[in-house]
């Protein structure tokens, strides 16, 4: 269901929805410096790190998505994730060929 999509031509200008997908942005930009802080910190790994920021920003583009607003959102994210963890790719295969999934706890 794209919501906003179903309605008249022009119903909403543009810019306004571009102003939405900018703001989306600007949210997961955020949320990636915090996470990149905490890796700098050493609070947490940059594997973990990134799987943060690519839960969160696949959520904001999908919100996006059922309200039908085209969004740069999960490009952006995708970005920013490889940047936090340039292994992101391989990280990933590894997660899903691992059964079950799970964190550890360091003793």
């Amino acid at each position: 269901m794209n919501i906003l999509k179903d309605l008249p031509k022009d119903t909403i200008p543009s810019h306004l929805l571009q102003a939405v997908d900018q703001q989306v942005v600007a949210e997961v930009e955020s949320y990636a410096a915090s996470r990149r802080n905490d890796v700098a910190r050493g609070a947490e790994t940059a594997e973990l790190a990134a799987v943060l920021v690519d839960k969160y920003g696949a959520g904001l583009a999908k919100a996006l998505a059922i309200t039908g607003i085209d969004s740069t959102v999960q490009a952006e994210t995708d970005r920013l994730v490889r940047a936090i963890d340039p292994e992101f790719d391989a990280h990933r295969k590894a997660r899903w060929a691992e059964r079950p999934a799970g964190l550890t706890r360091a003793a």
